[in-house]
């Protein structure tokens, strides 16, 4: 919305102290045709009409003279369309007195042009017809359009005018598929581009205290048997989802190898002013690709590569107060963890 209607909301003028919206000052008035685009001084947005050589209260408008570079026509003067064309004695066709006159419509025998005519030297040519149909139009192969389909991003135009876009995906639900029952467990998906929103849905058997980010913590019942937890990923008017089966073990109070995490590295101190440091917990020389995301998986620090051979520190200091996920993807495998970075 401009400021004009901003200023006229509800059929009432709104003066806003302070405001750069004053006479004088550019506007928009949402008018095509017109450039230079003001305020005036009873508050009325208005811009001056651009003549046929685009230039905003210019004297090249429809109908005055013009200069079409053939000397053989006469009375030259811009057309309807802005093509500066005159009058031949004898017409394009070369017809005395003829209609075939420059600036005058023909067909180029081009199927794909449309609005033809005929140029100061009798050139018959058209414009390229875009892809939504119009003669001239900016519909071009490689530009933007509107596939109509929600779950596709980047809609273009092909090279044979279909509008398409790329699909949006969510991956596999990343988690343990057996849990003890009593024992909390991680499970997250990798972030989707473009989201706004996740909601987890979870089965009788597990619970979890947020369930609006990729990455959940959820406890288990003692309850055995399989459940099915699932992910949907919002992305404009879009709704993807992934689930994934896992199946509760009855937990007998006696500790057990299965019952622990192998986990690669640990975060110290965790919550922390914004300074952590990744501890290794394994043997292991594969490098590891790390990121960090905020709850939606929008990337806060650019990812990067590391070696867990030795701790390494992670300097947090330039965000916001929060609950951040440290993503770590090591061959096929990946580990994430929980960040909280504490007020100042």
């Amino acid at each position: 919305m401009d400021r004009f209607h901003e200023l006229f909301g509800n059929g009432v003028l709104h003066r806003i102290a302070g405001g750069s919206a004053l006479a004088g000052f550019p506007c928009d008035d949402q008018d095509a045709t017109t450039g230079s685009d003001v305020w005036d001084g009873a508050c009325q947005c208005a811009g001056q009409p651009i003549d046929c050589e685009g230039l905003p209260g210019g004297t090249n408008t429809i109908g005055s003279p013009c200069d079409d570079g053939n000397a053989e026509t006469t009375s030259d003067s811009y057309n309807a369309n802005c093509i500066c064309a005159g009058t031949l004695a004898n017409d394009c066709e070369g017809v005395a007195g003829g209609t075939a006159q420059p600036g005058t419509a023909c067909d180029d025998g081009d199927p794909d042009t449309g609005n033809d005519l005929y140029s100061a030297n009798c050139e018959c040519a058209g414009a390229l017809i875009d892809c939504a149909g119009t003669a001239g139009g900016t519909s071009l192969p490689g530009t933007t359009c509107d596939d109509g389909i929600a779950c596709t991003t980047a809609d273009a135009w092909a090279n044979d005018c279909t509008c398409s876009g790329t699909p949006v995906t969510i991956g596999n639900v990343s988690g343990s598929t057996l849990v003890i029952g009593l024992t909390s467990n991680a499970y997250f998906v990798t972030p989707v581009a473009g989201a706004t929103s996740y909601e987890w849905t979870l089965p009788n058997g597990l619970a979890t205290a947020d369930n609006s980010a990729f990455v959940i913590v959820a406890e288990a019942n003692n309850t055995p048997g399989e459940v099915e937890l699932c992910v949907t990923a919002t992305v404009g008017a879009c709704e993807v989802t992934s689930c994934l089966t896992v199946t509760v073990d009855f937990n007998t109070g006696i500790a057990t190898s299965d019952a622990t995490s192998a986990e690669w590295f640990t975060v110290q101190p965790n919550p922390s002013s914004g300074l952590f440091n990744i501890l290794p917990s394994d043997n292991a020389k594969e490098p590891v690709r790390i990121s960090v995301h905020d709850g939606i998986g929008r990337n806060v620090i650019t990812p990067f590569t590391l070696s867990l051979e030795r701790s390494f520190p992670l300097d947090m200091g330039n965000v916001a107060p929060g609950a951040y996920y440290l993503l770590a993807t090591r061959e096929d495998r990946q580990q994430v963890v929980k960040l909280v970075v504490a007020l100042k």
